[in-house]
């Protein structure tokens, strides 16, 4: 058996199905969406058909019915706050024909996207002409559809309310026979349930009429009464894919992602489906087969003389080394951290600075403040084209968005244009992330999946986290372990006396390299 497979355009699902939807060459998908009201059901089944038939160049037809909406609705929908269509191509509206019918043509292809509005109340009227549309018209209206011409797609939203007046074995079998005629004419099929008890048995369960794909939307109960959207994969019958709940936004028209990483940044209007963090890493891993990008061989250096003379015979971090500095309160690690992306500037490198404490207008007076930083900013005192901002305001946000959002920046944000990475990243600092970020729970899980994926995008990473008073002496309850286990090199800065005359500097850790044993002096403002 050969598979092919269809994308949905979905960059987030079509990443947790290892590249789309996969199945048999000589049948068709047949997927079923599932989830409780409210959760986005609808709104994903309209994406994914209005994008199969915007991609769609051999002229062929799309079917959607809809139960709740009327087509002038889901149009105006399309057009008005999603904006889906507009860029692609014309939309031309063809004659109506009948008033629950509305034929929407794309310019240029000529293909269709027909909507109707199925009214389950006509169900019980006996005498009221052209008015009803359940199971058996469906059938029949592909039937005559297949004649004018290919069908590619039909999507049914809120299925269940098409079979109120059958029993359940009724029910089921009508179901069933539609998947089968489907799949024998090679239509792409996809069922919108409404989620009912499991223990109920007016429908059939998803798991009865679905036998290749299952995707189940939901609400998840988080941090301070706040509810996010969920998505797992229930059942994937003719591929693999990555399990786990993954988070998801719906995001209207004028949306742009190139702002800042946060709920309110995407890349347009729709459905953004984010993986979770450990599937983002498999994901990478998969990509990249396994192959661990090797670090460099010569030192790229700190930015700073004072840091950079602790390492000895010549040795130092590396290219996509990992590097955390633990700062004690009052040191300079916001300008040290500047200083190390300062130096990847000066060679001609792009750098990425991402704060949770200084926003942009605050790291912009401190380059203006010290000539060591002049390269990050311009004649006109601006940061230069290579150098990037972000300021990380308090969100509620899932750690799949936070990591998926900060390694799209990493791989040159989403401007127009070509792509344009950068090799270096700061990120000031890492303190309790999950007082900014509520919903970041697991923040040593994320911190280690983060420096990983960060090596396969070829990023050296400087972290900054705070560690308290005295920790350089042994004073309170510091464990510097999870840093010593999960960076290539720790260092420690702290102040000798409680007057703050002088900072001090050591390497507590540097794979590979030579360093010195003693705390060595820093003089901030040393060139």
């Amino acid at each position: 058996m050969t598979f092919a497979t269809l994308r949905t355009g979905i960059d987030g699902l079509d990443g947790i199905l290892a590249g789309g939807i996969r199945y048999p060459d000589d049948a068709a998908v047949f997927l079923c969406l599932a989830g409780g009201p409210g959760t986005g059901k609808t709104l994903l089944a309209l994406e994914m058909v209005v994008r199969a038939w915007l991609d769609d160049e051999n002229g062929a037809t799309f079917l959607y019915y809809s139960v709740e909406h009327a087509p002038e609705a889901i149009q105006k929908k399309l057009a008005s706050d999603f904006d889906w269509y507009r860029k692609k191509r014309a939309i031309e509206p063809q004659p109506r024909e009948v008033p629950n019918k509305l034929t929407l043509r794309a310019a240029g292809s000529g293909s269709e996207l027909t909507l109707t509005q199925a009214r389950p109340a006509a169900l019980q009227q006996k005498h009221a002409r052209g008015t009803t549309v359940d199971i058996e018209w469906i059938l029949a209206e592909i039937e005559n559809q297949r004649m004018v011409g290919p069908i590619c797609m039909v999507v049914i939203d809120n299925v269940g309310l098409l079979l109120t007046d059958l029993e359940y074995f009724e029910k089921r079998a009508a179901l069933l026979e539609l998947r089968r005629r489907l799949l024998e004419h090679k239509i792409h099929g996809i069922f919108v349930m409404e989620e009912a008890h499991p223990r109920d048995l007016r429908l059939p369960s998803a798991e009865e009429f679905s036998t290749d794909l299952m995707l189940h939307l939901s609400f998840q109960d988080e941090a301070a009464n706040f509810k996010a959207r969920a998505l797992e994969i229930s059942k994937a019958r003719h591929q693999y894919y990555y399990r786990g709940v993954h988070h998801f936004s719906i995001a209207g028209r004028g949306i742009t992602r190139d702002v800042y990483l946060g709920a309110r940044n995407e890349r347009g209007p729709g459905i953004h489906i984010y993986p979770s963090v450990a599937a983002q890493l498999s994901m990478a891993r998969d990509q990249a087969q396994f192959a661990v990008p090797t670090r460099g061989d010569t030192p790229i250096g700190l930015g700073h003389p004072d840091l950079d003379r602790a390492f000895l015979y010549g040795t130092g971090p590396v290219l996509r080394s990992s590097i955390v500095l633990l700062a004690e309160p009052g040191t300079r690690a916001t300008f040290l951290a500047l200083r190390f992306l300062a130096a990847g500037l000066q060679k001609g490198e792009r750098a990425l600075f991402v704060s949770t404490r200084e926003d942009r207008d605050a790291v912009r007076r401190i380059c203006q403040r010290e000539p060591a930083l002049a390269a990050c900013l311009d004649a006109e005192g601006r940061f230069t084209a290579n150098f990037r901002v972000v300021y990380l305001h308090p969100e509620f946000i899932a750690p799949g968005k936070f990591n998926w959002d900060l390694i799209r920046l990493c791989q040159g944000g989403h401007a127009d244009g070509a792509p344009q990475p950068v090799t270096r990243l700061a990120f000031d600092n890492i303190y309790r992330l999950q007082d900014r970020f509520p919903l970041i729970t697991d923040q040593r899980f994320l911190i280690a999946a983060m420096l990983d994926m960060l090596r396969y995008q070829g990023v050296t990473p400087f972290f900054v986290d705070m560690a308290p008073l005295g920790a350089w002496q042994g004073r309170g309850d510091f464990d510097p372990s999870p840093y010593l286990v999960g960076f290539d090199t720790v260092m420690h800065t702290w102040f000798a006396d409680e007057n703050r005359n002088q900072p001090f500097f050591r390497v507590l850790k540097s794979v590979g390299n030579d360093y010195a044993n003693e705390p060595v002096a820093i003089d901030w403002l040393k060139a």
